[in-house]
């Protein structure tokens, strides 16, 4: 059993190491469906306590895919495989924990009342969206209603999509006057900010915990086609591609993730006009959200399958907080 920890052995290649990389692809990419599918809720079915648990989840979740890959790097740097372990465990979380706080306070803090506004005039319209029936500044936001395929990461982000427009860009051709009538006493200050967070949260968190997941699924990959190779016969085969493999396969998959479209991030109004603000207007906000809108219908399939089949729809609730 000593064996499976001697330095000799190249971590990826070891059998705790592919163990881990294995039970943390199934947790991240699994809690990235269960993110995706509290998102598609109304803002006011999510409540305060369930928001804030889903936040420390993604930066609890993202901090131990950094730390994975910060052991693969550190490897050779850090003498005992014990301490990389506890060293890079403690930076990753650390880190990941803050960074993802600061990005979406950052954002929050900065918000004006024509943002509140925006954001939950959106959520209501979201439905109105996937209809197609929303033009964004005199562009129809789809020609038919959205795809099946679509329609969970549209329904989860299409109020992020629209933050860096101003509420008279957003026109609703029907149903407008139903939407009014739901709120005709006004939403709170509390309900405008907790769904200004939830569309500033969702795809920084959605957005981390799928690019996590996926490196660190193409490190398993890497690692078992390593092992393959050897156990085929083939160490001289492995040794030459032992470089290139893991490379290989992030190409591969990101590559998947970022040809993958769908009918709302082609569309012009996506492209010539929700886009574009949001760029101007939050730019630390739209990387996430651009890699989210392309990744997410991409691998919606296998994270369907993870979350339910292996991990049971397990709700990700914070244990402490039991309502």
């Amino acid at each position: 059993m000593r064996r499976f920890f001697d330095k000799p052995t190249p971590l990826p290649l070891q059998p705790w190491f592919l163990v881990l990389l294995a039970a943390y692809a199934i947790l991240e990419l699994s809690f990235n469906h269960r993110l995706l599918e509290l998102a598609s809720g109304s803002p006011v079915d999510m409540r305060a306590t369930q928001l804030h648990d889903m936040e420390a989840w993604a930066r609890v979740v993202s901090g131990l895919g950094l730390a994975l890959l910060l052991m693969r790097w550190l490897d050779r740097v850090i003498r005992s495989r014990l301490l990389l372990v506890l060293f890079c465990c403690a930076a990753g979380l650390l880190l990941m924990w803050h960074v993802q706080k600061a990005v979406v306070d950052a954002i929050v803090d900065r918000a004006d009342q024509t943002d509140l506004v925006m954001s939950f005039r959106s959520h209501l319209g979201t439905a109105e969206a996937l209809r197609g029936r929303v033009e964004l500044r005199g562009v129809p936001v789809l020609e038919a209603p959205a795809p099946e395929a679509v329609r969970p990461v549209m329904r989860a982000l299409w109020t992020s999509s629209v933050l860096g427009l101003a509420p008279d860009d957003v026109e609703l051709l029907s149903g407008a006057s139903q939407l009014v009538g739901q709120w005709s006493s006004g939403p709170s200050p509390a309900q405008m900010r907790d769904a200004y967070r939830k569309a500033v949260m969702t795809p920084v968190a959605l957005g981390a915990s799928l690019l996590f997941g996926l490196l660190n699924l193409c490190q398993l990959l890497a690692g078992l086609s390593l092992v393959a190779l050897e156990r085929l016969g083939l160490p001289g085969l492995q040794q030459r591609l032992h470089a290139w493999m893991l490379p290989a396969w992030v190409a591969a998959c990101l590559s998947w993730s970022l040809t993958a479209g769908n009918a709302w991030v082609d569309s012009p109004a996506y492209r010539e006009v929700a886009r574009p603000a949001l760029w101007q207007a939050k730019p630390y906000l739209a990387p996430f959200l651009d890699w989210s809108l392309r990744a997410e219908p991409a691998w919606s399939d296998l994270l369907v399958w993870i979350h339910r089949e292996l991990l049971l729809d397990f709700d990700f609730r914070n244990p402490l907080n039991m309502h």
